[in-house]
């Protein structure tokens, strides 16, 4: 008789404090916690050698965390697609279980491709909100609703949980040292910053206990936000934490402010209050990702397809790119600001859209390649 086994496919939610998925599985049964890095995702642009440096530091802090309960983190350098093929022949794949994923083309083709092996195989697929988006919408009418409601539920528990027996070699290849498609030509940022559960937490409590004070009228230039803004959109990004521990974690330092008034720098309260209308903006803009993916490669309003070069067949158009992207415009603020960018990894929001901006208006560039 094969073992039964719920799988909890690992994407963008590196952590095991409220975790749905996780939590769902492991009430279920023997737990198989699995993160692969597809061929088909990680060979795109969109990666960089910072990036596959950053989730490394992740997963390892959440290798520690999944022993702590008594798991074990399987990762592998072979697709999602493989591993289930493998683990099918010998075990009896009692459901698949992860979060809701808003992500490229490419990611969505391959929830295409396991959804298609789910009904195949008679696996069914739990998925789990982890963010204020929502599939499938017809409308806004209620998304306010929605996203508060989802906020304000209660976080998910670390659970008790029992790890499916089996040797990882049955699976696939587990070598991520090797893997072709993870040999990024980039270097790593030097002063990027660092992932992982420890890192996430200290950025976020040192915002809530006292940076966001600056946060009102400190974000808009390159210089303050380094410790003005909340410098938890990493974290945010790979699901090291999750934006509804970070509103709970928000809400109750208000509650607490508003007890102790004293013992917190002055504007926190108002900071904490634009930070909080900030990640309801986040969770907004993932939406029309979600319900207009088609916005990754396509003109938004197709009247303006072709005014611009969109092959950069041009050499001009290239060379112009070239000095855009490596900090030598000539601009001192335009170059500053791509510096910083290439060392740390990260420029604030209003930056980024001046570097875009120059791209695509001064330098008449394709958005698509800039």
């Amino acid at each position: 008789m094969q073992a039964e086994v719920h799988i909890v496919w690992l994407k963008r939610d590196l952590r095991i404090q409220d975790h749905a998925a996780l939590h769902a599985a492991a009430k279920a049964g023997a737990v198989l916690p699995v993160f692969t890095w597809d061929a088909s995702v990680w060979s795109c642009p969109d990666y960089s050698k910072q990036h596959v440096m950053f989730v490394r530091e992740c997963l390892a802090t959440l290798k520690t965390d999944l022993q702590g309960m008594g798991l074990d983190l399987f990762e592998y350098s072979d697709g999602i697609l493989h591993v289930l093929n493998h683990l099918v022949k010998s075990h009896r794949i009692a459901g698949l279980y992860s979060h809701e994923e808003t992500g490229n083309q490419h990611t969505y083709a391959l929830d295409i491709q396991v959804a298609n092996w789910c009904r195949q195989h008679q696996v069914i697929w739990h998925e789990y909100a982890q963010t204020g988006v929502v599939r499938r919408l017809k409308n806004r009418d209620n998304w306010n609703a929605v996203w508060q409601k989802r906020m304000s539920a209660p976080l998910y528990a670390v659970p008790a949980a029992t790890l499916a027996q089996l040797q990882s070699a049955q699976l696939g290849n587990a070598n991520i040292d090797t893997a072709p498609h993870l040999q990024k030509p980039q270097t790593d940022k030097p002063l990027r910053q660092k992932g992982g559960r420890y890192h996430a937490l200290k950025t976020l409590n040192s915002f809530l206990n006292g940076r966001a004070s600056q946060y009102r009228g400190g974000i808009s230039s390159p210089i303050s936000s380094i410790a003005a803004g909340s410098r938890i959109s990493p974290y945010l990004a790979w699901g090291v934490l999750s934006m509804k521990e970070v509103m709970h974690a928000l809400r109750l330092q208000r509650i607490r402010l508003k007890q102790n008034p004293e013992k917190y720098p002055k504007k926190l309260d108002s900071g904490l209050l634009g930070f909080e209308s900030r990640l309801h903006w986040h969770c907004h803009f993932m939406q029309k990702l979600e319900s207009e993916p088609e916005m990754e490669y396509q003109n938004l309003h197709s009247a303006l397809n072709g005014i611009r070069d969109e092959t950069y067949a041009d050499a001009q158009a290239h060379e112009k790119l070239q000095r855009w992207a490596q900090g030598k415009t000539g601009w001192p603020l335009v170059d500053a600001c791509m510096i910083m960018l290439r060392e740390t990894g990260w420029i604030n929001f209003r930056m980024r859209a001046m570097l875009m901006s120059t791209a695509s208006y001064l330098y008449w560039l394709h958005w698509r390649e800039s």
